[in-house]
């Protein structure tokens, strides 16, 4: 297996060493394209992922299977930029290979398409993607079924001032599994098939040149195609700062209130905190910190905890130690904690996953990295003792088209 790693990993390398060409990080897209005619840009990528051994490829609890894995994407960003318009479109597939288990194999394919309008003070959107995919759902699903999900939308923002924006948009998102798709008993597409209509009110504020503040409303209805006890309303208020990548930190943390309202009596009410927090830094020039933060409701698979309040997040330290070698550092946490439905009497639940690791990177040109990584993982669970895993994995990865 370490033979057919290191020798797929060379061959993959010689062929793209050649055709790497260097890219300005933080750069407009189009202004550094790989391929540039006039206003129009093609920005390629591919990558090789999880080549190596996957050591518990189903997340058993006892008994766990090996087998040798890798996933290879290839990736286009489109840019279009005639007078007023600005068109960007987004398209990858994941071919996932397993040599023995080919059960596990598949294609998953996304795309995305946002078109801007410049018109002065007003600047119309519209946006629309969806993907074909069997990568997990989510941290409480093992199984990979295939599900499609898309989004629609669109909006308009109005500038009313020098620094203030105010902005209007709606967008629908359907979720559908496979009919046939089965989870510990449970029918996902009855559990999951939805519609999401949400509509988001904005008011913009520039602090800084490199800095932002907005507050954010949003009404959501989400409604299930063959489960409406699961159907409810939603209200969000989330005060959000924006980071340039110009500025010693980078992203956006977005911290607020969530007010959550179960149309059926069984299904209970939820307000609290949420937040979703992805924010980065370079320190000395040398170190990278980025960190991820997460807290929200999600619904479950299975009818007697309908959702649970998800919290956690990841931290990645890459430090460069000398000309193109980095090493990096990740940890992440996440815990599920689990609403019963009203009328049922279960003790509390949770869900725990926890997983740590790191690797060497070596950088053979601006936009040609190549990877050796190591992570373990374990998820606990007071739900179910065959619920729990554990997993360790020693993979490569090898990345052309990314600026490094």
């Amino acid at each position: 297996m370490i033979a057919r790693a290191g020798a797929a990993l060379v061959l993959l390398l010689t062929t793209i060493q050649g055709v790497a060409v260097a890219q300005t990080p933080g750069a407009d897209p189009l202004e550094t394209a790989t391929i540039r005619v006039g206003p129009f840009g093609i920005n390629p990528t591919l990558a090789v992922r999880e080549l190596g051994v996957d050591n518990n490829v189903f997340n058993d609890s006892t008994n766990p299977k090996s087998d040798f894995t890798f996933t290879l994407t290839p990736r286009a960003e489109v840019l279009f930029r005639p007078r007023r318009f600005r068109i960007t479109y987004i398209s990858a597939v994941d071919y996932v290979y397993y040599q023995k288990y080919t059960s596990e194999r598949g294609t998953n394919q996304s795309s995305q398409v946002k078109v801007d309008v410049d018109l002065g003070r007003l600047k119309p959107f519209v946006t629309a993607g969806g993907a074909s995919t069997r990568e997990r759902y989510n941290q409480e699903i093992d199984a990979r079924a295939r599900h499609n999900d898309r989004t629609y939308g669109g909006g308009v923002a109005l500038q009313v001032a020098s620094r203030t924006t105010l902005t209007a948009a709606v967008r629908r998102t359907t979720t559908d599994f496979e009919q046939g798709s089965i989870f510990r008993g449970e029918d996902l597409a009855r559990a999951f098939n939805s519609r999401l209509d949400a509509f988001d009110g904005t008011f913009g504020l520039q602090l800084t040149p490199i800095t932002s503040f907005s507050l954010v409303v949003t009404e959501e209805r989400q409604r299930f195609d063959m489960s409406p006890e699961r159907d409810s309303d939603t209200t969000r208020v989330t005060p959000t700062l924006t980071f340039s990548p110009g500025g010693l930190l980078n992203g956006s943390a977005a911290i607020g209130y969530r007010h959550f309202n179960g149309r059926s009596p069984s299904l209970p009410d939820y307000s609290g905190l949420v937040a979703v927090v992805n924010v980065g830094a370079t320190i000395s020039g040398r170190h990278r910190l980025d960190t991820t933060f997460g807290r929200d409701l999600r619904y479950s698979y299975d009818e007697a905890t309908p959702y649970y309040l998800t919290t956690g997040g990841t931290v990645i330290l890459t430090t460069e130690i000398a000309g193109p070698v980095d090493v990096k550092v990740t940890g992440t946490r996440q815990n599920l904690d689990y609403s019963h439905s009203t009328g049922v009497s279960l003790r509390p639940a949770n869900d725990s996953y926890t997983s740590y690791g790191g690797g060497v990177g070596y950088r053979i040109r601006q936009r040609v990295r190549l990877g050796i990584n190591a992570d373990w993982s374990h998820r606990k669970s007071d739900r179910a003792a065959d619920r729990a895993f554990r997993n360790h994995r020693i993979f490569g990865t090898v990345t052309w088209g990314i600026a490094q």
